[in-house]
């Protein structure tokens, strides 16, 4: 009859598993958390660069609010009170208004943006279909995007 022997051990120590899942779980909620801060800005009101009072609404606008035309060629600045955002993209991209006019920005597409002065006159979440307003009451270029998408940048031109 044979012997029974223990069976063969793995050489060097056993390393357990979870100090890597807590390592990877961690990696996780930190990119979600992140992730998150990126896309939940809140409205920060006037803060004083631009000077002026925001106004919004959740449904978009039965009409395009203010006169003037919004639509422009390539390079060429727009008047009005008017923007849209469509096609990942700020239209127009300079938008030439009056101190003391209200500018209107209407979401026309199905995801979310927002209307971030790169001053901080205004930062605003832009859910599928809303609509935000700004008063601007200082003549001066008022730089802003889409902290989403980088890309989209626009100028209002405001004397």
């Amino acid at each position: 009859m044979a012997a029974l022997t223990p069976a063969a051990k793995p050489a060097g120590p056993r390393r357990s598993a979870r100090p890597r899942r807590s390592i990877r779980l961690g990696l996780i909620l930190a990119v979600t958390a992140a992730v998150l801060a990126v896309g939940c800005g809140g409205n920060s009101g006037s803060g004083g660069y631009g000077g002026g009072s925001p106004a919004t609404t959740a449904a978009p606008a039965a009409t395009s609010a203010g006169g003037g035309s919004t639509t422009s060629g390539a390079g060429t600045p727009a008047s009005g009170t008017a923007v849209a955002i469509d096609n990942f993209a700020f239209s127009p991209a300079t938008l030439n208004a009056k101190m003391g006019q209200q500018v209107t920005w209407t979401n026309k597409q199905d995801i979310a943006h927002t209307v971030t002065a790169d001053g901080g006159a205004f930062d605003h979440q832009m859910p599928p279909g809303a609509t935000f307003s700004f008063t601007f009451d200082k003549a001066g270029s008022f730089a802003y995007h889409c902290t989403i998408h980088p890309s989209m940048t626009a100028t209002i031109q405001v004397s």
